[in-house]
């Protein structure tokens, strides 16, 4: 009995220290050769549980295992299993949790990448990853123009505002005109046209209720400060009046007759006393038109009557409303400045200018006070406001100088916020310009004016 259990013993023990034996050279066979021990449950194709293995010289579809000498093809790229849910398309040792890389790198698509890892499965690509994966592509840290934690105005700046460009970074590629991604992104194109092709339209509206007596006259009286400049300058401009009374439909926006003939620059060359003295008798439109003043809606009414026989596409056009009264017109204010800029290309060429009671001192019976409907679409224009109580050859005098300083500029459709504004002159930026807020328009330094015919290209974002 004792030899018999001595024996059993040696048996055991002989047969735990072969089991340690192959148990050790197994798994060092594995760590050197597979790098961690195959999975002995995949299925044929990789299974959507467990990555297969890839053997060294597995078969076309993948064993199992995907075994050392599987199959008759047998790459040297492992099979076709891959990872988890995928795996990358050459199936390499740890696929990706979700999709994978694109090549199934060793750490595409991995569990610290994004829901679908970046195309090249880069290892920290975001939440949708960058295009190539990128470190720190996605929406957690945003890329370096603008992602939604950090990127926008506060790290991405903008700057979106003038992308596009080629290498050169101070020079427009015109064939790729992207302005960023920013709803506010402004983009506006000129062509720089020679002095004497500049041109002004101007619409006077008067207000002709019974309190205007006084303001017409004054008007007329001081129009010399307001025209010279543009005499002298010879400035090809053409005017037209009408009046704020809109209580029919002819009345509406309907011309003074003669006006548009008579109040032109030909004819101020020709004779300017007379044309001043026509201007002076002109605006005296009288004092019985409707008390329910509606100078906005004038506008609208002579564009709808002469837009076609007296608007010129490619002048300035300045509305220049005169009025002791609130405009009473029935849609909004921008209702009507959007309707006055659909008659130009560019919209920044559109200027409503108000002289108007802005201090609300006009009080009386049936009288309504103010002018901030005036005022608003003057904001909305860029155009200049003046107060109706000042002294109106100063007035008169400013708004001329205004006008005239638009002919030498290029007037913005909106104002810019500060900081964001570029410009560039056949797609080089330049510096050598000036921008008046009032106007919302640039101005060129007199010794570096673009030349003729040169395209000017402008990028903002929008207040």
């Amino acid at each position: 009995m004792k030899t018999r259990v001595t024996t059993i013993s040696n048996l055991v023990l002989s047969l735990t220290f072969c089991l340690g034996l192959a148990s050790c050279n197994n798994s060092e066979f594995y760590e050197k050769e597979y790098l961690e021990p195959p999975f002995q449950d995949s299925p044929v194709d990789g299974s959507t549980d467990d990555g297969g293995q890839g053997g060294v010289n597995s078969g076309t579809d993948g064993d199992t295992q995907g075994g050392v000498n599987a199959g008759d093809v047998g790459g040297t790229s492992g099979s076709t299993t891959g990872s988890s849910s995928t795996g990358g398309t050459d199936g390499s040792t740890t696929g990706g949790n979700s999709t994978g890389g694109v090549d199934g790198s060793t750490t595409s698509g991995s569990t610290n990448g994004g829901t679908t890892g970046g195309v090249d499965g880069s290892t920290t690509s975001g939440s949708t990853g960058g295009v190539d994966g990128s470190t720190t592509g996605g929406s957690t840290t945003g890329s370096t123009t603008g992602g939604e934690t950090s990127g926008g105005t506060s790290t991405g700046g903008y700057g979106d505002c003038n992308q596009g460009h080629g290498n050169d970074a101070d020079h427009i590629d015109e064939s790729n005109p992207t302005i960023g991604t920013d709803p506010r992104c402004k983009k506006e194109a000129f062509r720089q046209a020679s002095q004497q092709t500049k041109k002004l339209d101007i619409v006077w509206i008067i207000d002709n209720s019974g309190s205007m007596s006084d303001e017409q006259s004054a008007l007329g009286a001081n129009f010399s400060a307001f025209i010279d400049e543009f005499i002298t300058k010879n400035v090809d401009f053409k005017m037209a009046i009408t009046t704020t009374d809109t209580s029919s439909a002819d009345k509406k926006g309907k011309m003074v007759y003669g006006s548009d003939i008579k109040l032109t620059s030909a004819k101020a060359q020709e004779n300017e006393s007379r044309f001043k003295s026509d201007f002076n008798s002109l605006v005296k439109v009288g004092i019985y038109g409707s008390g329910s003043e509606k100078g906005l809606a004038a506008s609208e009414g002579f564009m709808q009557k002469y837009a076609s026989s007296f608007l010129r596409s490619d002048a300035y056009l300045a509305v220049v409303v005169l009025s002791d009264e609130e405009d009473q017109s029935a849609n909004s204010v921008r209702f009507y400045t959007d309707y006055l800029k659909t008659f130009k290309n560019e919209a920044g060429l559109v200027k409503v200018y108000t002289i108007a009671d802005i201090n609300k001192t006009n009080k009386g019976s049936g009288i309504s006070t103010g002018a901030d409907r005036y005022i608003e679409a003057s904001n909305q224009t860029a155009g200049v406001v003046s107060n109706i109580r000042d002294d109106f050859h100063r007035s008169l005098s400013a708004m001329g100088d205004s006008i005239i300083n638009l002919l030498d500029s290029f007037a913005l459709a909106n104002t810019p916020v500060p900081g964001t504004l570029k410009v560039y002159v056949n797609g080089v930026e330049t510096s050598d310009y000036t921008f008046d807020i009032a106007s919302s328009s640039i101005k060129f330094d007199t010794n570096h004016l673009p030349p003729v015919g040169a395209e000017v290209t402008v990028y903002y974002i929008k207040q």
